[in-house]
């Protein structure tokens, strides 16, 4: 155990007062191991920058944190039109942070905004290719066109389209707006300073939501990268919570009289891509007996359980099992070395050639175990680490023959929110097959639950026959916090943090 760590947990078994001083205030400190570089929605990538950013922009339906099921947000009402036009009746007396009304002309005006070439949204095609424009009834109905039917819409909806100010948004410009955003959520900012600290503080005038009122006066978040000084953070009482924390921070963090643990859902899963359609040049992916003997030569019941906890599951297909379409009856390739040393004898590649495995924050130790594996049936792998955002920038563009990709599918209970991006041809496709393709594209836009289902088999089927991934574990989102927080754990793993508060 670190040195560091080890001293403030023994200070912190000492302390028979400990300190109340965040609860006396009625603030909270967040203690984040991602980088805040952006409080734009849509220009970071991050999933979470976007749980900071939720906090001060709202989306026009919430998704309810025990249960996921999605609650009034700035919308309180809504209805499908036909199969691809859903209309909103929108909250009235809500203003943003600077004083201005919410009408239907800002849902307009950020629909646009988003499907706008030009603002090169982030994941703008993955996240808001389901939308194709937006109308305005009145000042407070709204109406979304969409590209297709799309079943998962309203899910969809609940985790994007975050809603702009038009005449803020206009004025200010999207630089600017980065920095120092307006919305209408129940905290407004007071200091942005990217990478380290961002402050909230609670927005007096914020309406009456269906969920309440916010009950924290102020949330700090701190970037610390290092996950023993987090814990040490904790420990002492400087820090109130830490979010997907590893199993072994668990384990010492248990030990703390002063600190509850708790271990919540997910909807993230992880594979790894390979290459298959030599998108990174010609490479020895694209023989099917070395992508076999790879699937074959991962010991993946070990590094779920080891490196995601006892609750990670080992998954066939590459999506979560809660998700509408995610079949696991698809071939499976369980733990055999002696398989996967004979694909790697049928195969036609250089012995011991070299492959480098890609990831960041904390999938290295993931694709440290698997470059471990793959040494044993004469790969020589090779763990590539890059910071997010240099590793998101060369995965869609098509730059790594291998990637352990972590997704979470933004917490949508619908491979709809996972399929677009990585198997229809799309910027994280690497197999590019034809028959998947087209199986995803059609499931994707039909609203009879049975034909989708069908088609996502025959896709999933293929991948896995292919062995175009390897599908790897679920996640498992592990909690602590100080105990007297009271927060409710989301069964999504995307915690709503203005909705805690002190008991």
């Amino acid at each position: 155990m670190n040195k560091l760590f080890s001293a403030a947990l023994l200070a912190s078994t000492l302390i028979s007062a400990p300190t109340f001083a965040q609860q006396a205030q009625n603030s909270l400190t967040w203690g984040f191991s991602s980088e805040i570089e952006t409080l734009d929605p849509y220009v970071t990538a991050k999933r979470t920058s976007q749980l900071i950013i939720r906090n001060m922009l709202e989306n026009l339906v919430v998704r309810e944190p025990a249960t996921g099921a999605a609650k009034p947000g700035l919308a309180t009402a809504w209805k499908w039109i036909d199969p691809t036009t859903l209309e909103f009746t929108l909250r009235k007396g809500v203003t943003f942070h600077d004083g201005s009304p919410f009408t239907a002309d800002d849902v307009v005006y950020t629909v646009n905004y988003v499907k706008n070439p030009d603002t090169k949204t982030s994941f703008g095609k993955a996240d808001y290719g389901f939308l194709k424009s937006a109308q305005k009834v009145d000042d407070f109905t709204v109406r979304l066109i969409l590209e297709a039917p799309t079943p998962s819409a309203v899910d969809q909806l609940t985790q994007v389209l975050f809603i702009l100010p038009k005449a803020s948004h206009e004025k200010l410009g999207a630089r600017a707006f980065a920095s120092a955003p307006i919305g209408t959520g129940p905290m407004k900012l007071e200091k942005f300073e990217p990478g380290r600290t961002t402050v909230m503080v609670k927005n007096d005038n914020y309406y009456a939501a269906d969920w309440g009122k916010p009950r924290l006066n102020r949330i700090t978040v701190l970037t610390i990268a290092d996950p023993q000084t987090a814990s040490a953070e904790l420990s002492a009482g400087k820090v109130d919570l830490l979010w997907q924390i590893q199993p072994d921070q668990m384990q010492q963090l248990k030990q703390s009289s002063n600190v509850t643990t708790a271990s919540g859902g997910s909807v993230a899963v992880s594979f790894l891509s390979l290459d298959a359609a030599g998108r990174s040049g010609a490479n020895p992916l694209q023989d099917k007996n070395v992508r076999l003997a790879i699937s074959h030569a991962i010991d993946r019941e070990a590094i779920a359980k080891v490196l995601r906890g006892e609750a990670s599951e080992v998954i066939v297909s590459p999506c979560h099992p809660r998700q509408f379409g995610c079949t696991q009856q698809v071939t499976k390739y369980e733990y055999n070395l002696a398989k996967a040393k004979d694909y790697m004898a049928k195969s036609n590649v250089p012995k011991n050639f070299e492959l480098k495995i890609s990831a960041f924050t904390d999938n290295g130790p993931v694709a440290e175990a698997i470059a471990g594996d793959l040494r044993q049936i004469g790969i020589d792998a090779k763990l590539d680490f890059r910071e997010t955002s240099a590793w998101i920038k060369d995965l869609f563009a098509g730059n790594m023959p291998a990637a352990v990709v972590p997704w979470p599918s933004n917490g949508i209970y619908d491979v709809v929110a996972i399929n677009p991006l990585f198997f229809t041809g799309d910027q994280g496709d690497y197999a590019l097959d034809p028959v998947v393709m087209e199986s995803f594209k059609k499931a994707n836009v039909l609203n009879d639950p049975d034909e989708r289902l069908k088609l996502y088999r025959t896709g999933y089927e293929k991948i896995a026959n292919e062995a175009y991934v390897v599908p790897l574990m679920t996640s498992v989102t592990h909690y602590a916090y100080r105990k007297g927080l009271d927060i409710t754990l989301p069964v999504d793993g995307y915690p709503i943090m203005y909705m805690a508060g002190w008991k």
